[in-house]
C-alpha cells in the first residue's frame, strides 16, 4: 500500500514543475497567436537568425581591429527582434486579407538576407568563400551602401 501511495505522490507535479509548465504553456500560446502555424520556413528563419548572431560575434572576435561590445551585441539582438516583429506583422496582414502571401514573402526575403550575413561573417572568420560568392557579396554590399554599377574589387 505504501508503494502505491509513493507512486501516486510522484505523479503529482511539484511547485517548480507547475510553474515551468505554466510559463512554457503561456509562451507557446503567445507564439502561436503571434506567428500562426510554425512552418519549416519559419523554423529555418529562427535557426538562421541564431546562426547569424553567433557568427557575428565570432567575426567580431576574429578581427583584431574590432572589439566585442555588449552595446553592439544588444543592438544586434534588438535588430533580430525587429526582424521577428516584421514576420508577426506579415502574418497578421495575411490574416486581414485571408491569404498566406505576405508572411511567406517576408520569411523568404529574411532567409536570403540572413544567409548573406552568415556568409559574410564566416568570411570574416577566415572561412574560404568561393570567388563567385565573394564577388556577389561585394556587389550586394556596394549596392546596400547606395552605390550602383559594378562592385569595387
Amino acid at each position: 500500500m505504501n508503494e502505491i501511495i509513493g507512486i501516486a505522490r510522484s505523479l503529482i507535479p511539484t511547485r517548480v514543475e507547475t510553474t515551468v509548465g505554466a510559463i512554457t504553456g503561456m509562451l507557446g500560446t503567445i507564439l502561436s497567436i503571434l506567428f500562426g502555424e510554425w512552418t519549416n520556413a519559419l523554423q529555418s528563419l529562427a535557426v538562421f537568425i541564431f546562426i547569424d548572431y553567433i557568427t557575428g560575434v565570432m567575426a567580431a572576435y576574429m578581427q583584431p581591429s574590432a572589439e566585442l561590445s555588449s552595446d553592439k551585441g544588444l543592438r544586434g539582438l534588438v535588430k533580430k527582434l525587429a526582424l521577428m516583429t516584421f514576420v508577426v506583422f506579415a502574418h497578421w496582414l495575411d490574416n486581414a486579407v485571408g491569404q498566406s502571401v505576405f508572411c511567406t514573402l517576408v520569411v523568404y526575403v529574411l532567409l536570403g538576407t540572413e544567409g548573406l550575413s552568415i556568409t559574410e561573417n564566416l568570411g570574416r572568420c577566415g572561412v574560404p568563400i568561393p570567388d563567385g560568392i565573394r564577388d556577389k557579396l561585394k556587389q550586394l554590399a556596394h549596392e546596400k551602401n547606395g552605390h550602383t554599377g559594378e562592385a569595387v574589387k
